[in-house]
C-alpha cells in the first residue's frame, strides 16, 4: 500500500456526535475525514485543501442548499461530489438537493453503515 494515497472526505456537520460517529467510522474504512462545523470553515478548506468528496449537512448556521447550489459550478467543487445530510421529514429538501445533483441524499438520525456504503460507492468512481 505504499505510495497510495487514502482518500479525503470533508464533513460539514455542526453536531459533535454525529461528526465524531462518522469520522470514526470512515476512518474504518480508511478514509481521511476533516471535519468543519460551519459554512465558513468549509469554503476554507474546499480553497486551501480540497478534498475527494463534501458530506454536508444542509442545516448548518445557513441555508446549506444554498451553498451547495453556489459550490456545484466552481473550481473548489469537490471531484467526488458532494454526499447531502437532511431531516429525515423534510422531504423538500431532500428533493431539492437531488434536483440540484447531489451525488447522493442521506437523512438523519444518519445511521453510519449508510453513510459509509455511499461514500465508498462514490470514492470507488474516481
Amino acid at each position: 500500500m505504499e505510495g497510495l494515497t487514502r482518500a479525503t472526505v470533508l464533513l460539514a456537520e455542526a453536531e459533535p456526535s454525529v461528526a465524531m460517529a462518522v469520522t470514526s467510522r470512515l476512518d474504518e474504512d480508511g478514509i481521511d475525514v476533516r471535519w468543519v462545523r460551519t459554512i465558513r470553515e468549509a469554503r476554507g478548506e474546499l480553497t486551501t485543501n480540497p478534498p475527494d468528496l463534501l458530506v454536508l449537512d444542509i442545516a448548518l448556521e445557513t441555508d446549506g442548499l444554498e451553498f451547495f447550489q453556489a459550490l456545484r459550478t466552481r473550481p473548489e467543487a469537490p471531484r467526488g461530489g458532494v454526499v447531502v445530510i437532511t431531516e429525515q421529514a423534510d422531504v423538500h429538501a431532500r428533493e431539492r438537493a437531488q434536483q440540484l445533483g447531489a451525488a447522493a441524499v442521506v437523512t438523519k438520525p444518519v445511521k453510519l453503515e449508510d453513510v459509509a456504503q455511499v461514500v465508498r460507492a462514490l470514492l470507488d468512481c474516481l
